[in-house]
């Protein structure tokens, strides 16, 4: 094997995963492949090629297969999508909503290429850490680009055009709240660029720790980037999303270190409250005030609603995506695929999710690599605070965080693939005494 191989330059997987995230954050999610509609970003059109290519790939034999838990929940989830698409078409339908269906359903492809892709793509724990590293450099541009929005008020994704690609979206690339500007980056909106950040984030932090033969500025850059960034988007989901990151890193972390981790959100906050005049105050208020936030009480007054359209079609339900924005924005993605998918895709969905967690901790458990067990507990820090962020916003109704999840997640079951045998063996064996 070559030094470049080994380091993953020479990998047309790793090229073709870099490319993806090279789409997926570099470019405005409003500009879209316009006969795809909402389903036709960049990103997503590659996924649905990674998705040829991984079958293709599997029936020439590149490929093995194996029966990991991650790949069958996956599986399941597409065909709750598929079989709710076929309750949606069977039912009474106007045109609308089977266009929505048919782009849920294409949405839904690319994201399980991108996941299968990212699981089977890299060769080498080489090429998975040149990946993700690559990852957290585009998340902390994301966050500096947030930050000069920010700065200017300026919604400068606005100003870019990209011959072949129409705008999707009304929406402006800032937003005010309390006189503050939130902005969104290259995301559609502001919620979705906390989550986008959110997610990346215990990537960054497990990166900035280990990667000790980088330089510090390398290292570090995206991670205080993305932390810088976090808070201006002033989303109350962004926070929570970033406290359920570190519940689930500090325990894990030695007593020195979440000291200096405890001391750098503490100057993060007087730096916030110096530069920011009311930032901080904005964002207490975002908890203290939330019985008059009209945010907050919309989501509240659409669980009436959901139950009654739940209540029509319990088990597959109506189809995925023809529960459309005209009729209500729920705002969590849980109670929007219970109507869409039924009480059997959204309880596939919370599987698939949590398969995605423990199985990320269990790589850790069973390994005595540091690096490798680091790793691990930050798939799982990184797919837990997309889980909470999921209640409170319609989350597959934004491509640049829905299409990030199956990513990370594909990674993660990357890295359960790539750890040595007999430290799978071991993980193996003390889940089956767990039992």
């Amino acid at each position: 094997m070559t030094p470049a191989e080994k380091v993953g330059w020479s990998s047309p997987e790793v090229r073709l995963l870099t490319l993806l995230i090279v789409l997926l954050i570099g470019i405005p999610s409003r500009l879209i492949f316009s006969p795809l509609g909402s389903a036709g970003t960049p990103a997503l059109v590659l996924g649905m090629v990674m998705l040829v290519l991984w079958l293709a790939a599997l029936i020439t034999g590149y490929i093995r297969y194996d029966h990991q838990p991650l790949r069958v929940v996956t599986w399941l989830f597409l065909g709750a999508v598929m079989i709710s698409y076929v309750a949606a078409t069977t039912r009474p339908i106007d045109a609308v909503e089977i266009r929505a269906a048919d782009r849920g359903l294409i949405s839904v492809l690319g994201w399980v290429g991108i996941l299968l892709f990212a699981l089977d793509g890299p060769r080498s724990r080489a090429d998975l850490d040149l990946l993700l590293r690559r990852l957290c450099w585009a998340g902390g541009l994301q966050g500096v680009f947030g930050i000069v929005q920010f700065a200017t008020g300026l919604p400068l994704t606005n100003y870019l055009v990209i011959p072949g690609l129409t705008v999707n979206s009304d929406l402006g690339s800032v937003i005010g709240r309390d006189g503050l500007t939130r902005p969104a980056g290259t995301t559609i909106h502001p919620i979705e660029f906390g989550a986008v950040l959110t997610m990346i984030l215990p990537i960054a932090l497990h990166y900035a720790l280990h990667d000790r033969h980088r330089k510090q500025a390398a290292r570090w850059f995206p991670v205080v980037a993305i932390a810088a960034a976090v808070p201006i988007s002033i989303s109350r989901s962004a926070i929570l999303s970033a406290a359920v990151v570190l519940l689930i890193l500090l325990p894990t972390w030695a007593r020195p270190l979440r000291r200096r981790a405890y001391a750098f959100i503490v100057a993060l906050g007087l730096v916030l409250y110096v530069t920011v005049p009311g930032l901080i105050g904005t964002l207490t208020s975002l908890f203290t005030g939330i019985s008059q936030d009209s945010s907050a009480t919309s989501r509240t007054d659409s669980y009436q609603l959901a139950t009654e359209f739940i209540a029509r079609a319990p088990i597959f339900g109506r189809g995925f995506r023809t529960f459309l924005p005209t009729y209500r924005i729920l705002d969590n993605q849980y109670l929007g695929l219970a109507i869409e998918l039924g009480l059997v895709g959204v309880s596939i969905f919370l599987i698939f999710l949590l398969t995605a967690t423990f199985g990320s901790m269990a790589v850790r458990r069973g390994n005595t690599d540091q690096s490798t067990r680091s790793l691990g507990q930050a798939f799982a820090a990184s797919v837990g605070a997309a889980g909470l962020s999921f209640a409170v916003y319609d989350a597959f109704s934004f491509p640049m965080a829905a299409s990030l999840l199956f990513l990370i997640v594909g990674c993660s079951g990357a890295l359960r693939r790539l750890s040595p045998p007999q430290q799978r063996l071991h993980t193996e064996q003390r889940s089956k005494r767990g039992r």
